[in-house]
């Protein structure tokens, strides 16, 4: 069986490089995009001057961005200007350690942006977030005091409290639903065991998500994941005939901007609703694999 795979893994190596630069090329011939276009579209999709934003991302959905990660974090921040704050999540796998050093797996987009200088990343083992701006300090500070990672002590709830904007840039991905989460008291979302770590020599302790139940729902009586579970969310609430949601396509992404009050607001009493009406398929999700 080894001998099978040393045999296939230079073919399969080779045939792998020669996708990918084909996929570059077709990316970079129909789906380029510049900074001029991006802020266009950005502006269109109703992103203004002076916003609080928090964005999720995916390069890849881009195609091919001229630039790189730097261009749509130059685009959101000249639309936003001066007064305006940026903010992404930068979670991290779970170490012995947490450091605002280690790398996030949260895209190229948020690592981009904590590697640039006047950030500010708030402390948490596992959900932390970064931000840049005048309200970056704040919106990232206290967080090591939160007993779980989407609580009132959080960045989260200091978005959720302001008139802020969720930008979600070719991915359906968004951790707000989390935060309403923790308000409504969502089925099997936390281990049982609290996690303990250090900050400034103090021992402080956390919550912290179960990677499993977080992630997974009830809807219309079938398990799915939580993306799913937001699209339907979407639909099933007009979001976007109520002008909650504003949704354009840039290159290949498709891209959304929310404000974060609404969405807070509805996605509450949608998921109470969704928790009331499938409580058993809740308690039986997990047992059940």
């Amino acid at each position: 069986m080894n001998k099978i795979y040393i045999i296939l893994k230079i073919p399969y190596q080779f045939l792998k490089k020669i996708v990918k630069k084909i996929n570059l090329l077709i990316n970079k011939i129909f789906f380029r995009v510049n900074k001029k276009e991006l802020i266009l579209k950005l502006k269109k999709i109703g992103l203004i001057k002076n916003s609080l934003v928090y964005v999720h991302s995916s390069m890849n959905s881009f195609g091919y961005v001229k630039g790189g990660p730097d261009i749509v974090i130059d685009s959101v921040l000249k639309l936003i200007g001066n007064e305006g704050t940026v903010v992404m999540p930068t979670f991290t796998h779970l170490k012995k350690k947490f450091n605002l050093n280690i790398p996030c797996w949260t895209g190229k987009l948020a690592e981009t942006l904590r590697l640039r200088k006047n950030i500010f990343r708030s402390f948490h083992p596992t959900h932390s977030v970064v931000a840049f701006g005048p309200l970056a300090k704040e919106i990232t500070g206290g967080h090591e005091n939160s007993r779980t990672p989407f609580d009132e002590k959080s960045p989260f709830h200091k978005l959720a409290i302001k008139k802020s904007y969720i930008l979600m840039l070719g991915t359906e991905n968004n951790s707000m639903i989390h935060y309403v989460q923790n308000k409504v008291n969502f089925p099997n979302l936390f281990l049982n065991e609290d996690y303990k770590f250090k900050y400034k020599n103090k021992l402080m302790k956390t919550k912290l998500h179960n990677p499993n139940g977080s992630i997974r729902y009830i809807y219309k009586g079938n398990p799915c994941s939580d993306v799913e579970f937001l699209v339907n969310m979407y639909k099933d609430e007009k979001f976007e005939e109520k002008g909650y949601m504003k949704t354009i396509k840039i290159g290949r992404a498709v891209c959304h901007l929310i404000d974060t009050q609404n969405f807070i607001r509805i996605s509450t009493k949608y998921l109470q609703n969704n928790i009331k009406k499938y409580k058993k398929d809740y308690v039986n999700l997990l047992k059940n694999g």
